[in-house]
């Protein structure tokens, strides 16, 4: 009896993915049609050797001739800056102070943004510089630096120039770890597990301090059986094996990092990255999308809700047609690498509602005495930056650069 039911499921699950015959069907129950989802076994876990990994370690060595190099100040205190010269990479920056120069690659988790004395009218001898911050957020490490000219708008450009310079560098080191990709709403014939998908596409995930990790994100809706929508991250587009899975409730933490042309997003404390600002931007939404519907006691989708869905969002496609490919494949801007434990699978996690993230709060505090800041030393930047929680008391972030265009 139980062979015979088995047989049944399997011949429903061939006709849904071989033939229109169940698609045309619109008396087909809600039943049936979820039942599909949970025909495959449990997908194996995805070990360390199964992923494509990239080590984020700020000494890796720094690419090529500097793109772009100058004198700015570096900001020790609200009221202690030095003057440095700084050297721009296409996947790194340096900083050379007394004859001594330390150094950082850059990884697809950093913000660049304006920022500025909290009170201007204060008698600060430094309320005139132009200051930009660049903040490694899984490291919890910000590095303050301004600008100074006769002209307040020459000044004004010139951050700017800078703040874009190196917010370009860190996509071009994001953008080159991602294979290529089109975003996509179909789901894969030979895995079932795929079949309620709404879109699915590659992300980068921040698995380590030292590690980002490329994964197959996809996006389905809640079920008959459940109040959550799901997650899930594969290995790769096969979908094969699982590496990852976030559960979404109306109480998820979903939102994006905020500074120039940043890629970045978060959920529920896990902190992933999109190739493009617009594939943030549409992950966001769907995920959006399914929290409200959440929030309204929708009912789980049907087949042709599903069709419906897949529409909606390859309209959204359509519309962000010619930002969301990523430059033209080039090579990796990191180097490889595995988890640490290097036979251990990524265990996959179930977060919900509440937040049981790994990171905590979605951007740290920037709070800190100037007496905690690190002399400098040869071999890295790490000493030089402020510690998330004792950054400057005096600054803040400023308004977002509006005059140009985000690039993609």
């Amino acid at each position: 009896m139980a062979d015979g039911a088995a047989s049944m499921l399997v011949s429903k699950a061939c006709k849904c993915f071989c033939s229109d015959e169940l698609v045309a069907n619109k008396g087909e129950s809600r039943a049936e049609f979820d039942a599909l989802a949970e025909l495959s076994h449990p997908l194996p876990r995805a070990s360390a050797a199964d992923l494509l990994a990239y080590s984020t370690d700020m000494g890796q060595p720094l690419r090529g001739s500097p793109v772009r190099q100058g004198d700015v100040w570096f900001l020790r205190s609200e009221a202690t800056a030095e003057k440095v010269r700084v050297c721009l990479y296409v996947n790194g920056i340096s900083v050379e102070h007394n004859k001594q120069e330390v150094k950082a690659c850059l990884s697809p988790f950093i913000l660049v943004r304006n920022c500025k004395f909290q009170d201007s009218s204060a008698s600060n001898q430094l309320s005139s510089l132009k200051i930009f911050k660049v903040f490694f957020f899984t490291r919890s490490l910000c590095y303050f630096f301004a600008v100074q000219a006769d002209d307040d708008a020459e000044a004004e450009q010139e951050r700017q120039s800078w703040v874009l310079d190196i917010a370009r560098c860190v996509q071009l080191v994001t953008q080159s770890l991602f294979p290529p990709f089109s975003i996509s709403i179909e789901p894969v014939q030979s895995s079932a597990v795929t079949s309620r998908r709404l879109m699915a596409g590659y992300v980068l995930y921040h698995s380590d301090e030292d590690i980002s990790t490329v994964l197959y994100g996809e996006l389905s809706p809640h079920s008959r059986d459940g109040e959550m929508a799901r997650l899930a991250f594969y290995e790769n587009e096969q979908c094969t094996k699982m590496a990852l899975e976030i559960w979404l409730a109306v109480g998820s933490n979903c939102f994006e990092k905020v500074g120039v042309n940043c890629t970045c997003f978060c959920i529920n404390g896990h902190d992933f990255s999109a190739r493009t600002i617009s594939e943030r931007k549409l992950w966001l939404r769907a995920i959006s999308n399914m929290k409200v519907k959440l929030q309204n006691n929708a009912p789980a989708p049907t087949r042709q809700d599903l069709v419906h869905y897949r529409e909606a969002i390859e309209e959204q496609i359509r519309t962000l047609e010619c930002s969301l490919e990523g430059r033209a494949p080039v090579d990796a801007l990191l180097q490889r690498t595995t988890s640490k434990s290097g036979s251990e699978p990524v265990r996959p996690s179930a977060v919900w509602a509440k937040n049981t993230s790994r990171s905590g709060s979605p951007l740290p505090s920037e709070r800190s005495r100037a007496d905690d800041v690190v002399p400098p030393t040869p071999a890295t930047m790490q000493s030089l930056g402020h510690s998330a929680g004792s950054s400057l008391q005096g600054i803040s972030d400023a308004t977002p650069i509006a005059s140009p265009t985000p690039t993609e």
